[in-house]
């Protein structure tokens, strides 16, 4: 049933080209058990945190569609992936004025405007009124130069400059002591970064590091971008934004592609959000989540009742592709297809999934055991 190499016909969300995709088993129907595959491209997983089953999700149709992927972890307690390959952080550094505005745009939740001329100051060699200092190779050196330029600086520049080096402040010291690996060398399946030891703004200057990496050297890539509306927000630019937007622009063509996990999808980028060309809706219980899932829902097909976003048990998904939406039961990693078709239909409970989890958790306890 895992058939990797098929096709299926979709239409890319920018130009209306018709576009031959790889397709996956994503799970079975609930209720007639029949088999349900997705193209694999953008995608966007949406549903309550802890409840929906995302992650479990996105592992297993990772698990079956003959890519390598890249996930991370961001929050201690966050769900966690079982069938994944530990990887170390990936870091590098970048100077030039516009990454520079983005993380000012994301310190002052606004687009830059003429600030830009200060930015771009402090990105290059340079002998002035605010003094003199070299073009910076790492953030350590731009910090150094926004110092040396907020003691003459006055106004709107000076403010500019404190922002900087106080963002800087508290990531130049955290990219110091980060374990990060000078290559990303990724593994076939889903690839883990657990970045829950660092603070936001440094996972947001990793995930796009990882970003920029796949979008210039890899091929049949995916990158898993967590809590979306946090690292690639709507109302403003980030780090993270600026490279995602990149990415999901070009990637297509080398089948890199970028899967947005977020509980809200109302604050994620629409930039990313125009080019995602499946969508997978889980459970809701706030009101107004559910509204925001509905209005998500492509209008030309039969949208589901509130009712129903609210009644989604776990690992059970809306996904809509083209003019198809289905109610599917997503097949685990660690779950035999028998078993999963078994639970779509009703002739087993989901609770039986905790079992079998439990059980492949401490046969992977013992192997371990074993090893060592």
């Amino acid at each position: 049933m895992d058939r990797p190499d098929a096709q299926h016909c979709v239409a890319c969300p920018s130009t209306g080209e018709t576009l031959q995709m790889t397709t996956v088993l994503l799970g079975f129907e609930v209720g007639s058990g029949v088999p349900v595959e997705i193209p694999v491209g953008h995608m966007a997983v949406t549903g309550q945190s802890n409840v929906s089953g995302k992650t479990t999700t996105l592992e297993g149709v990772v698990s079956r569609c003959g890519m390598r992927a890249i996930a991370f972890l961001t929050k201690r307690g966050e769900g966690s992936f079982r069938v994944a390959s530990p990887i170390p952080p990936y870091f590098k550094d970048r100077t030039d004025w516009r990454f520079l505005a983005s993380i000012l745009e994301s310190v002052a939740g606004d687009k830059l405007k003429f600030q830009r001329t200060e930015i771009m100051k402090l990105s290059q060699d340079y002998a002035g009124l605010e003094g003199t200092w070299n073009a910076p190779k790492t953030l350590a050196e731009v910090q150094a130069n926004a110092e040396i330029a907020l003691i003459r600086s006055r106004g709107i520049a000076k403010r500019v400059y404190q922002e900087l080096v106080t963002y800087l402040d508290d990531v130049v010291p955290q990219i110091a002591l980060l374990p990060s690996s000078p290559q990303l060398k990724l593994g076939s399946g889903l690839n883990v970064m657990d970045l829950t030891p660092y603070d936001f703004a440094l996972q947001a200057l990793v995930v796009r590091s990882v970003l920029e990496w796949v979008k210039t050297k890899a091929q049949k890539t995916i990158v898993v971008i967590p809590e979306a509306w946090k690292f690639a927000p709507k109302v403003r630019r980030s780090p993270v934004s600026m490279a995602a937007e990149e990415l999901i622009r070009q990637g297509a063509a080398l089948e890199n592609f970028i899967w947005c996990d977020s509980q809200d999808l109302a604050g994620v980028s629409g930039v990313l959000l125009r080019q995602v060309t499946v969508w997978l809706f889980g459970v809701q219980r706030d009101a107004r989540e559910i509204e925001r899932t509905l209005d998500h829902i492509p209008a030309d097909v039969v949208r589901p009742s509130r009712a129903d976003i609210a009644k989604l048990g776990r690992g059970e998904f809306i996904v809509a592709h083209g003019n198809e939406l289905r109610l599917v039961y997503v097949q685990p990693a660690w779950m035999s297809a028998v078993h999963a078709e078994a639970i779509a239909r009703g002739e087993e409970s989901v609770e039986s999934a905790r079992q079998i989890v439990r059980d492949f958790d401490l046969e992977h306890e013992h192997a371990e055991e074993t090893e060592t």
